[in-house]
């Protein structure tokens, strides 16, 4: 199978851009395609450290130098208005014209902000591989959860099932996070902004009378209680976040997946989550965290999280979150998606087609 991927402009795709979630998503995808054997054709900038067969560079240095300005690279607005993406999507689009054979896939990340360069190559099969964003359109989906599945349905007033979606979690190159003897500390790691709770993970630590270290970017004045260790690059923060006693996670907001709770898990560090969103998937309540609905469930959670094992914690997550784990998924989901490739695929199977029927009819 030949695959032409899709990076985000704002970025260089290397670790260095460890916090730009899409960046390194989109380097342990390259990882697993070539696993799996096939071609890579990678659309990005300059300096690279995903594995393809060729680089394609469509924005350079400078180019992003210019246009971001002093703004974190991490915070572009990932828009086909936005003049970067204005730069890179009429670029991606010819390139891929120069090297597009039949039965070749596009795989993005970047939901409409590069729905234009699929567009322009209809006859090959668009997919993007792993959603946890709004905005997705392509033909063949990948979520990370079920909830953000029926979410993206939902609003996007999708009334019957596509066969051809599949839910595969976010995956994570498991030697990356270390184990280590738990600390007296518990850990938040996001950005610090209202939604993603930063104010219940204060006051319930402060409530449980524990310590607790902050990793993130945003709004410091949002700290109320506990240390600011600011942004850290992944080898730092997994290291402080595999001595946590565990890592609360009370997002106020549906969140897709939430990458950190599976990357905290496989260190075997224990999850205090919210109980909605994908970590009604990824927390297994009593056994690798505790999901709650009220600050007082947060508190009892924090002290009662020392019970768990931590052993079990990191093997269940190495089962389901590793790069091995995603192969497969993937080499399962592409070999579905092969069985289409027959004339006049893109008009679909007849379970599909009937399904598209239906929905119009319930529409009308």
């Amino acid at each position: 199978m030949r695959v032409h991927l899709m990076a985000l402009p704002n970025v260089q795709t290397t670790g260095a851009f460890d916090l730009d979630g899409f960046c390194t998503m989109g380097i342990r995808f390259a990882k697993v395609l070539k696993t799996l054997g096939h071609t890579v054709i990678l659309y990005a900038s300059e300096d690279n450290e995903a594995p393809c067969d060729e680089l394609v560079t469509v924005t350079t240095k400078a180019e992003q130098k210019q246009i971001i300005g002093t703004d974190a690279y991490q915070h572009a607005n990932i828009h086909p208005e936005n003049p970067l993406w204005k730069l890179a999507n009429p670029r991606l689009i010819t390139e891929i014209g120069k090297r597009k054979q039949p039965r070749d896939i596009i795989c993005s990340i970047g939901g409409g902000s590069q729905q234009v360069v699929t567009m322009a190559h209809p006859e090959l099969m668009d997919v993007e591989y792993s959603i946890g964003y709004v905005g997705n359109y392509a033909r063949y989906r990948v979520f990370q959860s079920q909830a953000w599945r029926h979410v993206i349905y939902g609003t996007q007033h999708i009334e019957c099932g596509r066969f051809f979606d599949a839910v595969i979690p976010g995956f994570f190159e498991a030697e990356k996070f270390p184990v280590n003897t738990p600390e007296d500390y518990v850990l938040y790691l996001g950005r610090f902004v209202p939604k993603k709770g930063i104010s219940v993970v204060c006051e319930a630590a402060k409530l449980a009378g524990v310590k607790l270290k902050l990793i993130g970017h945003g709004d410091p004045s949002l700290i109320t209680y506990g240390e600011n260790l600011g942004a850290l690059h992944e080898r730092d923060r997994n290291e402080v976040m595999s001595k946590a006693r565990a890592l609360i996670c009370p997002t106020i907001y549906v969140e897709p997946y939430g990458c950190i709770s599976p990357e905290a898990q496989l260190c075997g560090t224990p999850v205090i989550s919210t109980d909605f969103g994908g970590f009604t998937e990824t927390v297994e309540h009593g056994k690798t965290g505790y999901r709650c609905s009220m600050l007082g469930e947060f508190v009892s959670a924090i002290r009662a999280v020392d019970v768990l094992d931590r052993a079990y914690i990191r093997e269940r997550a190495r089962r389901l979150y590793s790069m091995e784990a995603a192969a497969r998924s993937y080499g399962s989901y592409f070999a579905r998606l092969n069985t289409l490739w027959t004339d006049g695929w893109n008009t679909a199977p007849f379970e599909l087609e009937a399904c598209q029927k239906l929905e119009a009819s319930i529409a009308v």
